[in-house]
């Protein structure tokens, strides 16, 4: 098991997988690695200085302050997010499609139930 301090370089190690993955167009990837870097950053209780180190100080900096980025460069992770959703390589896109049996589908329409969900109609796509 890891203790705190190898927990802490191993999200540095992320950020140098992360921009890695970035260089060769490896965006769904390197959206993952942020996520999970935030998700186990906020899970340690990270500080305020350490996150900024990570993901930049644009969440915690001051008016006066100028904007600084951290270990995960906020261009690259907005470059990312979006050509994952580009690429219909979202957590939807890729969680929500119809068992191959029934065939290509589209979502005919949908409606909000209440507490984070919708309830979508598919039909199947013309002429299959």
């Amino acid at each position: 098991m890891l203790n705190e301090q190898e927990v802490k370089d191993k999200l540095h190690d992320y950020a140098d997988q992360f921009r890695m993955r970035c260089q060769r167009k490896e965006w769904a990837a390197a959206k993952l690695l942020h996520f999970k870097a935030q998700t186990v950053a906020v899970f340690l209780g990270l500080t305020t200085a350490e996150l900024a180190a990570l993901f930049g100080n644009r969440a915690y900096k001051e008016d006066w302050e100028p904007f600084k980025d951290g270990l995960f460069p906020e261009h690259e992770v907005e470059r990312a997010g979006w050509e994952c959703v580009r690429t219909h390589k979202t957590y939807d896109d890729l969680h929500l499609h119809p068992l191959p049996r029934y065939g290509p589908m589209y979502i005919k329409s949908w409606e909000d139930i209440g507490g984070g969900r919708v309830q979508i109609q598919l039909e199947k796509e013309a002429g299959v």
